[in-house]
């Protein structure tokens, strides 16, 4: 898969690290994105001048997709002041994509700002040899999240919005979750991603099984996120945990998957 390394590089306001706290934003899915990409360029022109040229989103339809990406960033509403934006990978060729393990975004703040503090989301389509398309943005107020239950994820699905009209995008939404960690809770964290590697034979179809799917020359079936261990047993890969970590997810089989 391709990895990017940008919701991994944490954007921080000024702040003493006894006094911080680590907001994590774990992007799952979107639904019933616009389309740009139509396989005519990528968008409908709907007015075409001599100076400018006026451009509309499609609802999905037919072969109409998007390759979808998102930016977040932080503000401080108090002086309005933003963190540096973060990219998320690129999602390409779905108007319902899923970020599966969740794609995490990352920032640092003094416990102070939380509520203080305003999520912003943009969405926008990739495209290769023309400027990125705008989808639609949406934001979160971190105020609005349940102070009480801070260290546990927190589920939002948020409407998408034309931030040039302030119209919501018909159903379009974002679903992500929010967690906020003290310094000590994150550093103490593991997360653990596992790829499964398969190879598609005419009598076998799909699996991963040596001999009979993989051949000689791949590297193993297992690899962990960053592909910097291989193996064929899921053991060559995970890490093993220091002294005094316990497990709170556990490896699962389940119809022939293996999920974490």
């Amino acid at each position: 898969p391709e990895l990017e390394l940008g919701g991994d590089d944490m954007a921080s306001f000024t702040t003493a690290e006894s006094d911080s706290v680590m907001v994590i934003v774990y992007l799952r899915n979107c639904k019933n994105l616009p389309a740009a990409d139509l396989g005519l360029g990528s968008v409908i022109p709907e007015v075409l001048g001599p100076v400018k040229q006026v451009v509309s989103m499609v609802p999905g339809g037919g072969n109409s997709t998007s390759d979808p990406y998102l930016k977040a960033k932080m503000i401080n509403t108090s002086n309005g002041i933003p963190t540096e934006e973060q990219k998320s990978t690129v999602m390409h060729d779905s108007l319902n994509p899923e970020w599966t393990p969740p794609f995490r975004f990352k920032f640092q703040m003094p416990s102070s700002a939380v509520s203080q503090t305003r999520l912003v989301l943009d969405v926008y389509d990739e495209d290769n040899f023309t400027k990125d398309d705008y989808l639609g943005s949406t934001i979160l107020d971190l105020k609005d999240l349940d102070i009480s239950t801070l260290g546990t994820e927190q589920f939002q699905i948020l409407s998408l919005s034309d931030i040039s009209t302030g119209d919501k995008i018909p159903q379009a939404v974002v679903s992500l979750g929010v967690q906020v960690l003290t310094m000590e809770e994150y550093e103490n964290q593991l997360h653990e991603t596992i790829y499964e590697y398969e190879r598609w034979t005419p009598t076998g179809g799909w699996g991963s099984d040596y001999p009979g799917h993989l051949l000689p020359t791949d590297p193993g079936r297992w690899s962990n996120e960053d592909g910097s261990k291989f193996g064929m047993d899921m053991a060559d890969v995970e890490n093993v945990m220091s002294e005094g970590m316990v497990s709170v997810d556990h490896w699962q089989n389940e119809g022939g998957w293996v999920y974490g």
